[in-house]
């Protein structure tokens, strides 16, 4: 789990090193594979650019496997996300909840926490909303395109809400939206979530847990505090923990 680093950034959206020194810092961490996962938005118009320059890293990257990858919001709870039209070259899709999901598009998470602090909605309401929309939005990425939840949850805390409140029900039909779509949970090391025990649980019922950095800078590349954390409880609570559940690459067997 922690050879692979299912989701960096570099300096063609936020980060702030090269694709070429991103997948150095990948071989030299001694990772498997390294998923470039640069944010992109329906009118992103770069990506031309982008995945020649991942093809191009990949070709100086030795026995490192580099998978070109996106990152995008899901924007409603219909799981829409924010994809440009034309993915050619785009092998991933890191699925991201950067923003609060609801019927009429995503919000920012304060205004939910304003919402949630007036009484002006339920908290179940908001966390059926983001169950809706997780659900729907891994069944909305291109066929052909593998895919994982980035950073599962991490917009609650920022709107309020507790990942605990999120219960059995919920996360079992997350799960099983997984499950159907062949689509993997991140352990995301800079948010730190999802948290140990939701992780715990969706193993149970199935779901493939892989890593992502979120590096935004080529040190941070397979830098594993929180992610090991989480591998850790997991070997403890299920050993042994197999190569069955290594994280797959598109291509391979």
């Amino acid at each position: 789990m922690l050879r692979v680093d299912h989701h960096t950034h570099s300096t063609f959206s936020d980060g702030r090193s090269t694709v070429l020194d991103m997948v150095r810092a990948a071989a030299a961490a001694g990772l498997r594979t390294l998923y470039v996962t640069d944010h992109v938005r329906r009118d992103t118009d770069w990506l031309p650019e982008y995945t020649a320059a991942v093809r191009a890293a990949a070709a100086q990257a030795g026995p490192l496997t580099v998978v070109c990858g996106v990152e995008a919001k899901i924007l409603d709870t219909e799981g829409r996300l924010d994809l440009p039209a034309d993915l050619t070259g785009v092998e991933h899709v890191a699925i991201a909840d950067h923003r609060f999901p609801t019927p009429e598009g995503p919000v920012a998470p304060a205004e939910i926490a304003d919402l949630l602090a007036g009484s002006r909605i339920r908290s179940d309401d908001a966390l059926d909303a983001v169950t809706e929309a997780i659900v729907a939005a891994v069944h909305q990425v291109p066929t052909g395109l593998s895919a994982h939840l980035a950073h599962l949850f991490s917009v609650l805390p920022k709107a309020g809400l507790d990942e605990r409140a999120v219960g059995a029900a919920r996360l079992g039909r997350i799960a099983a939206a997984c499950r159907r779509t062949d689509t993997a949970v991140e352990i995301n090391e800079k948010w730190r979530c999802p948290s140990a025990a939701t992780a715990g649980v969706l193993r149970d019922l199935g779901v493939r847990l892989v890593a992502g950095s979120d590096a935004h800078i080529a040190a941070d590349i397979g830098a594993w505090d929180f992610a090991a954390q989480v591998l850790r409880a997991q070997r403890a609570a299920h050993p042994p923990f197999g190569t069955s559940d290594a994280p797959r690459v598109p291509g391979e067997r």
